[in-house]
């Protein structure tokens, strides 16, 4: 199955040379078609619900019906009435992923990751809602001066974010300063560079720490619980050897 996904991948990456190809389609659609015969044959097997109780199973079905549209793409004619029909053909991609299955260990990294989101979730919230406060008060200051940046607060959210992550954070103030007062262009620069110390530096380094932390918590509680029975056999070990050996019993009387 993993050489099949695989091949099936290259297939489409290929495909994407010569967009429109009909031997590249055909050959998806048979992929697909393969696929979902497999699904029809475990759900045959295993019955409906044993197939469906299996959490890798529910993850292919779904899969799957993402990537039948696909299967109609070759067969329809390029107008523009059918745009969104094709644009569906993209969904095929998905079926790459798949390739999940064969990941070693990926249970133990899906539960991490499920548990990191969980135990950062409200630390994700209070950091969103500190951009989206910032994002206004920035649109509403800066909003007359760079309507590009800062016209409306979905562009201001996007920009004050972009400025966390470090991306041309320095290019915002400066075009700020352009044609403006010397005043306004220290304000600024004095502004942002407080908001990227205290979003970008601190904000974005403490949600990374306590997401990898959270994530990396259920390997280390797997390691300390071994430890926990070693240090309880040892201690086992131990009181037999400090108990007092039993006394030989006397031998009978001779008659």
């Amino acid at each position: 199955m993993l050489l099949i996904i695989l091949v099936n991948t290259l297939i489409i990456f290929m495909g994407g040379f010569w967009p429109g190809n009909p031997y590249f389609e055909y050959a998806d659609a048979a992929f697909t078609l393969f696929f979902a015969w497999e699904a029809a044959a475990k759900i045959k097997d295993e019955g409906w619900h044993g197939y469906w109780s299996d959490g890798w199973n529910r993850f292919d079905f779904i899969i799957l019906l993402l990537a039948l549209p696909s299967l109609v793409s070759p067969f329809m004619p390029q107008t523009s009435t059918t745009g969104a029909v094709l644009a569906l053909r993209s969904l095929r991609m998905l079926k790459a992923f798949r390739m999940l299955h064969f990941v070693p260990n990926i249970t133990q990294l899906l539960n991490g990751l499920r548990l990191a989101f969980k135990a950062s979730f409200i630390v994700m919230i209070a950091f969103f809602v500190f951009l989206v406060v910032f994002a206004i008060l920035s649109c509403a200051i800066f909003g007359p001066i760079a309507p590009d940046l800062f016209g409306n607060p979905g562009i201001s959210i996007f920009n004050i974010f972009r400025l966390f992550t470090g991306d041309g954070w320095s290019e915002i103030p400066d075009v700020i300063a352009q044609g403006h007062s010397g005043a306004w262009g220290t304000f600024a620069r004095l502004f942002f560079s407080v908001l990227m110390f205290l979003g970008g530096i601190i904000g974005m380094s403490l949600v990374n720490s306590l997401f990898v932390d959270a994530a990396m918590s259920d390997n280390n509680d797997e390691v300390l619980d071994e430890l926990k029975r070693l240090d309880a056999k040892i201690d086992a070990l131990a009181a037999a050897d400090k108990a007092p050996a039993p006394a030989d019993e006397p031998a009978p009387a001779e008659e």
